[in-house]
């Protein structure tokens, strides 16, 4: 009496979600959502680029290492986008034969990536910056001043357009951008007091508090997105108050082989063995099952669910897991 039984909208939404590969709303929500995401890293990406070719002359031309820091950032920070850009597309492509849940996964493969990426440029500007700590060069203070205004217009709007996303992908590349409009702003600051006191060693000074701020930051984002790929239960789900919740149900006895996960951090997927009592009959089944999913999916926002139905005089196949 074993059976596996794929997510099931309720007839409120007019349509249901036969399986996997079917394209209910919630398919259709995340597909457009992923559209909005990559249409959002275009623009990211093209400001990015052009600025970061206009920073890397700009701080040549000033002498300053904190600009030239900020240069290599949004180099990296143009390749992290373009990368982030490319995989959220794909992550758009249905199931197939090999990839039976689709790809969505290249979204949180895109996340980790850009995280790697913008560590490994924080290492390069502490390598750059912390010799010039000894040798304090003395930049052009007004160069450098015009540059950060523009930079804070520049990665300002960028950051403004991605925050509008809620995927780790976006969230990854929205700590790319508010890492530049946060060294701007005090490349800005650092560049105004030292046009009143001679102090060139705030130079680097600024470019080694800028670099460890995103290496703290990118660290704490990281670890969201390895969860995901280890397949964690997520951190918005509280799995012992929904074990509860479904013992409320009628019929229900009790559930084991519990297990809860999330694809890319925001589309969830549960399996479960469903215990019914024994006093419950065959046509009773069906309404529990949908009511099941149904909660799952109002309640904590459970995109997919798989459920093994068991009689009390059933043997589970899968005693351990």
């Amino acid at each position: 009496m074993c059976q596996n039984f794929p997510m099931a909208h309720s007839h409120h939404h007019g349509h249901s979600h036969q399986h996997h590969h079917g394209h209910g709303h919630d398919h259709k929500h995340k597909h457009k959502k992923s559209e909005q995401a990559a249409g959002r890293f275009r623009w990211a990406f093209a400001l990015n680029l052009i600025f970061a070719l206009i920073e890397l002359a700009g701080g040549l031309l000033t002498n300053s290492v904190a600009v030239l820091s900020d240069a290599f950032h949004d180099l990296g920070d143009a390749l992290a986008i373009a990368m982030a850009w490319y995989l959220e597309r794909k992550s758009m492509k249905g199931s197939s034969s090999r990839f039976s849940y689709g790809y969505r996964r290249l979204s949180v493969a895109s996340a980790l990536l850009t995280g790697l990426v913008l560590m490994s440029g924080s290492v390069l500007v502490l390598v750059k910056a912390i010799p010039r700590l000894m040798e304090p060069q003395t930049p052009h203070l007004q160069g450098m001043m015009g540059l950060a205004l523009l930079g804070l217009a520049v990665n300002g709007y960028a950051a403004w357009r991605v925050s509008k996303g809620t995927s780790l992908n976006e969230r990854m590349i929205l700590w790319h951008l508010l890492e530049d409009v946060m060294g701007w702003a005090v490349i800005f600051l650092g560049s105004l007091v030292m046009m009143i006191f001679p102090l060139p060693i705030l130079d680097p000074i600024m470019a080694i508090a800028v670099a460890i701020w995103v290496l703290w930051n990118v660290f704490r984002n990281l670890k969201e997105t390895m969860r995901v790929f280890l397949q964690a239960v997520p951190e918005n789900v509280d799995l012992a108050k929904m074990e509860e919740r479904l013992k409320t149900l009628e019929h229900i006895e009790s559930l084991h082989h519990l297990h809860l996960w999330t694809m890319d951090g925001e589309s969830h997927i549960l399996t479960a063995h469903i215990l019914v009592k024994s006093q419950t009959a065959i046509s009773d089944m069906q309404n529990l099952k949908t009511k099941i999913k149904q909660l799952l999916h109002d309640e904590f926002h459970i995109e997919e669910a798989t459920l093994e139905i068991e009689w009390p005089t059933e043997t589970c196949a899968n005693p351990t897991h």
